[in-house]
């Protein structure tokens, strides 16, 4: 038996409505991609691209350009010569890899938008969720079988990109939202379904998409091998624990995504302590601000 749902005060259950509403009225912009991730994306679904053509559209972000060589020069793809060059570091890297780096890496710009304190506040909590649990996600996902750690990097990384434009639309005057409790019941109720939605909206497959929603339940299950799902999960689980996070306490045993990814709790707990200058080196490279 699970526990009733908690019913959310009227002004809140008014507001939730109203958003709702414009959400399905078409009246909510889904924000676009970054316009350098946009074009790689663009040339890396041709299968006859190069590495020299995909080199011309990063070079024109030499801030890009220089974070995406020094991942390649990091401990996360071990190469054995340290390289300068733009496309020897794409060509190590591998596109679809490149792919995802270049939009976890331009990615932050949404989430860094001048607003109230209260929804500025909350964009920044996100966006410092989202980096741990994507560098979370993929140290977990390295060396496991048809999971690639790009993909679980950039899928926990836009695992809340909805709460990009519920906030921008809360800051908007017609709402009047100040308080904090209020923002959070609209993030709950809505942002996985946005997530979804925006990952869509940016052709990312399915099987990435829809991770934002089945996180939502925890308890779920699921036929076959373990997936993006599971890794984000746990991941999510690591990077909210000792918060006071809904779910920061909830028994990990009867969580069905570890048995998925063939570890006990206490065996993931032991897996991330270890792996932590990992993790650090991770979201430097996602945060370099931090």
């Amino acid at each position: 038996m699970t526990d009733a749902p908690q019913k959310l005060p009227q002004i809140d259950t008014e507001l939730l409505e109203r958003v709702e509403q414009e959400i399905q009225d078409r009246q909510f912009s889904l924000p676009a991609l970054p316009d350098t991730a946009a074009k790689v994306s663009k040339a890396i679904a041709d299968p006859d691209v190069t590495i020299a053509q995909v080199s011309k559209i990063v070079t024109a972000d030499p801030v890009l350009s220089g974070r995406l060589i020094q991942v390649a020069n990091s401990p996360i793809f071990q190469g054995l010569k340290r390289i300068e060059d733009l496309k020897l570091a794409i060509s190590r890297l591998g596109l679809v890899c490149v792919r995802n780096l270049v939009i976890s890496l331009t990615v932050n710009k949404l989430f860094h938008v001048k607003s109230n304190p209260i929804i500025k506040n909350k964009l920044r909590q996100c966006w410092a969720n989202s980096v741990k649990v994507a560098a979370i996600g993929e140290v977990i996902a390295r060396g496991r079988w048809r999971i690639d750690p790009s993909e679980a990097l950039l899928v926990g990384l836009l695992h809340n990109i909805g709460a990009v434009p519920l906030l921008n639309k809360l800051a908007e005057p017609k709402f009047g939202v100040t308080n904090e409790a209020t923002v959070n019941q609209v993030l709950t109720n809505l942002e996985p379904q946005l997530s979804k939605w925006i990952m869509e909206h940016w052709h990312l497959r399915p099987d990435l998409s829809c991770v934002p929603v089945l996180i939502q339940d925890v308890y779920k299950s699921h036929a076959g091998p373990a997936n993006y799902t599971d890794i984000i999960q746990i991941a999510r689980l690591h990077a909210i624990r000792n918060t006071d996070h809904p779910l920061a306490n909830i028994k990990w045993g009867n969580v069905p995504s570890f048995q998925k990814l063939e570890m006990t709790p206490e065996e993931s707990l032991e897996a991330i302590k270890q792996a932590q200058t990992e993790i650090r080196s991770v979201m430097s490279l996602l945060d370099p601000a931090k």
